[in-house]
């Protein structure tokens, strides 16, 4: 696969994180939503494959395309696609840090459920490192939701 190709395949792939905002689907699944966003021009389905279960995408997509892209430990092994774009206005991300999600058992900050999967999610800790209650963050959410918390402080 070509750099080009790389780079296509990654602003769509951040395309569809931002669309969805938070998504869990198969890996044929979600093949087929990147391909359908591409269009005609999409590599087929075992390239797109073999991008996306390359760690080194997954960290390209985290560090540089604000999108988390994992499997998850679910008995279907099923694919979280989450956009890790943040607000920069101060009110939006005080109303998102106040809303709690349905479940203790929820990521505070993309709302995907892990029931029985309780390791996936880590307490959000205080400066003291005493655990904040309430709030259980997946890996690759807590860098954002530090950020609006950072916002929401500075002002």
């Amino acid at each position: 696969m070509t750099l080009e190709q790389q780079l296509i395949l990654l602003a769509h792939i951040q395309f569809t994180a931002r669309h969805f905002i938070a998504l869990r689907v198969t890996l044929e699944k979600l093949i087929e939503l990147i391909a359908y966003s591409i269009g005609t021009a999409a590599p087929d389905a075992d390239q797109i494959r073999n991008f996306l279960i390359k760690e080194s995408t997954q960290k390209t997509l985290e560090s540089e395309w604000e999108t988390a892209l994992w499997r998850s430990a679910d008995r279907n092994q099923s694919w979280r696609l989450i956009c890790l774009a943040v607000t920069a206005d101060p009110e939006v991300a005080k109303r998102l840090l106040a809303r709690r999600p349905p479940s203790p058992d929820c990521c505070a900050f993309c709302w995907q459920d892990e029931k029985g999967f309780t390791d996936a999610l880590k307490p959000e800790l205080d400066i003291y490192n005493n655990p904040v209650s309430g709030v259980h963050l997946h890996r690759q959410c807590s860098r954002p939701w530090h950020l609006m918390r950072a916002l929401v402080a500075r002002n």
